[in-house]
Order: C-alpha cells, then structure tokens, then sequence
C-alpha cells in the first residue's frame, strides 16, 4: 500500500498582465508643435497635408500613441485646418501604408491584419506569444506564488485565489487540503513543490493477481479400450473347446481299458 500525504508546501501559478509600452508619446501629442513630422519634399511613403507642400513623416500618422489614445485627443501633424492625417477617419490600409514599419500601431513584434475598410482605431494586430490587447500591449507573464497548508478555520478570512492576486486561499482537488497563497509581484522560486490541486492522498491497492486452475480429465482412449478387448480375447482364449474335450475324454476310456 502506497500513501502519500499533502505537503506542507505547495504553489499556485497565475497569469498576470501588464501593459508594456516600449516608448513615451510622442511630443507632437502633448505640444502643439508640430514641425518635427513635417517635411517639404514629396516622398512615396508620406502623406500629404490636403493641398498643401507639408508631408507627415509616416511614424507621426498611425503611431501606437496617435491611433491608441486617439479617442482622447484631436491632434493632427498637418497645419491648421487640414486633417489627412485624423487616424479616426484613416483606412487600415492607409495606416499600414503611413506607419512606421508598416506595422500600423501595432508594437511589441505584433502584425498590423487588415480585414477590410476598417478605420485605424478598429485595427486588430496579431500578437506573438504572451502578449494580447488590441495593439498587443498586453503582456501577459506567469506568477508562481508560494502556498502554506493552513487549518480550514484560518482560511475563513481569505479570498479565494481565483478573484485576488493579494494573500489568497486556495485548496487541493477535493478541498481536502487549505493553502494560503502569499502575496507577490514577480515569480518566486517553486522549489520542485507540486500544485497546491495537486497535494490529495494517493492511494493505491496492492496488485491482485488470479490464477487460472487448469484441470485435467482422464479419459478412456480408443487404445485403451483396445487392449481392454484384447484382454478379453486372452481369457477367453483360455476356455477349452469341445473338440478338445472330446479327445480328452477318449484318451481317458483307452487308459482304462
């Protein structure tokens, strides 16, 4: 019989999401001064200001920062009165076209996925792994969270770990074990320790092994049924006949005689 006893220590690992922005706004949305995109010659890749000789350098059109926080600001590179560059109003395409990278506001390696006429602030970017959000400014990074074996009546206080990253209660499959859960930012070191949901009693029963009897029958065979009737013939064999016991009875009378 093998046992094993819930540990004393155990861990949980929880996901934690963090916005990861890799650079400040730029400062032609927090000033009014806007010269540092603007350029005078007429490149592919710019985009004109209405009719005007002023391009917008492409990183100053579909940024992260202008199409993200687009819905709190109006900013525009372009002159007074001349709004080629509203990223409300821009297609995904044009934004593909007019952002750096052509990555659109995309960051942190996410593709800019154009599915159709959508406007720039619509735009879907595909993430690589562990980031999410709708400009993959999501990351999203496992905690591992070091858990006590407590008694049911302490536990009472705590919140469950599945609705708090604070000190939290959780427990192993069947409730059988409590564990508190310490508070931590970063991860912290598992120590080879097992699932908090995995800490249950383990038991299992010896092997039973069956054994399969094979019984064996005796039966009279053709031969030895054979040599039965051969047997017989020799006692019977045995018996005198009458022709013999005639001449046996004739050499008796000549003797007497």
């Amino acid at each position: 019989m093998q046992h094993m006893e819930g540990n004393n220590q155990c861990v949980i690992i929880q996901d934690k999401m963090s916005i990861v922005v890799p650079f400040r706004p730029p400062s032609f949305l927090v000033h009014p001064n806007k010269t540092q995109c603007q350029e005078q010659n007429k490149e592919q890749r710019l985009l004109r200001c209405g009719l005007t000789d002023v391009y917008i350098k492409p990183e100053c059109v579909c940024s992260f920062h202008n199409v993200y926080e687009a819905k709190y600001h109006d900013y525009s590179s372009c002159p007074h009165g001349e709004i080629s560059d509203d990223v409300t109003k821009l297609k995904c395409s044009d934004c593909q076209k007019y952002s750096l990278n052509n990555r659109g506001p995309c960051i942190n390696g996410g593709k800019l996925t154009c599915k159709g006429d959508e406007v720039a602030p619509h735009i879907t970017c595909e993430c690589p792994p562990n980031y999410q959000g709708k400009f993959c400014e999501e990351k999203i990074e496992n905690v591992t969270r070091l858990c006590d074996k407590i008694s049911a009546s302490s536990a009472i206080r705590l919140t469950n770990c599945d609705s708090t990253k604070h000190e939290c209660v959780t427990y192993s499959r069947t409730r059988k074990y409590v564990y508190r859960c310490r508070e931590t930012e970063t991860s912290q070191d598992r120590q080879g320790l097992p699932l908090c949901i995995d800490t249950e009693d383990i038991t299992v029963s010896p092997e039973v092994k069956t054994s399969t009897r094979t019984s064996t029958t005796t039966t009279t065979t053709e031969s030895s049924q054979r040599n039965y009737y051969i047997s017989e013939s020799a006692v019977q064999s045995t018996t005198p006949t009458p022709a013999v016991i005639l001449v046996l009875v004739v050499l008796k009378l000549w003797f007497i005689n």
